[in-house]
This record gives C-alpha cells, structure tokens and sequence, in this order.
C-alpha cells in the first residue's frame, strides 16, 4: 500500500513539474515592452461569412494622436477553391501599411507597417479583399496596437 502512495505522489509531482516549464514557442503576436506607456488595443471583430470584397467594411474616427506599435489580423475560417483574404488599413484614405495583409486562416498575420503616425481626429477605414471561387471567410479579427501621443 505504501509503494502505491509513493507512486501516485511521483506522478503528481512529475505532472506538475512538467505543467510548470515554459512554452518554448514564439508569441503569435509582437509583445511590446512594459515600459512603453499610453498603449491602447483596438479590436475589430467582423462576425458573419464574408464572400465580397468590401470598402471601408470598418470606419472610425481615432480621438487622439497615436503611433501605430502594430496591426494584426486573422480569420476562422475560410471555404472555396484557393480563397484569399487581404486586408488593408488606411488613414484618410490612404495605406499605414507597406503592402495589404495576405490572411491564412487560422493563423495571425502581422502587418508592415509604413506610416506608423496617427492623426487627432484622423479617419481611420478597414478594406478586405476576397477572391478565389466561391470563396468564404468567418470571423475576421483584426487588432491595431497603439501608443496615445497625445
């Protein structure tokens, strides 16, 4: 009885030792440091099927001065025949990125950045591209991480 108290206390341990190591993985997304102050996240999430391309899909108006840290984006799900999805973010019409985001579902897409300056009160437009046969994408996610200047 003794042997068997002594066995199931080895595996617990055993378990939790390995629960506790660290994942070895790299962050899916770009982790800022902490010492970067004024961060604000602005999540976007576009629920439903998407089939079309579509201007403008996301308008808002930011309420301060913002340097852009990063913009990210992924998508749940997609269907057809060679689907493809990119995503453009713009500032009063015009990219903040050096190309579109070419989305693979399932995976998160980190933009490059071009123009990492926001204005006060700057118009800020979310457009998706979608082709492919019969092409189908859910629930776009899409997160700009910015630092307030202002």
């Amino acid at each position: 009885m003794k042997m068997k108290n002594w066995f199931s206390i080895i595996l617990v341990a055993l378990f939790l030792a390995i629960a506790g190591l660290p994942a070895t993985a790299p962050a899916a997304t770009k982790n800022f440091s902490e010492a970067i102050q004024s961060i604000q996240v602005v999540p976007f999430q576009l629920t439903g099927n998407l089939t079309t391309t579509t201007a403008n899909i996301v308008r808002f108006q930011i309420p301060f001065k913002a340097e852009v840290l990063g913009v990210s984006a992924t998508a749940r799900a997609s269907a057809g025949t060679a689907p493809t999805l990119t995503i453009d973010v713009k500032e009063a019409g015009v990219t903040i990125l050096s190309t579109p985001m070419s989305i693979t579902a399932g995976t998160v897409t980190e933009g490059p950045i071009a123009d990492n300056m926001l204005a006060d009160e700057a118009i800020i437009t979310v457009d998706i591209a979608i082709g492919g046969t019969s092409p189908i994408w859910g629930d776009i996610t899409l997160i700009l991480t910015l630092r307030r200047t202002n």
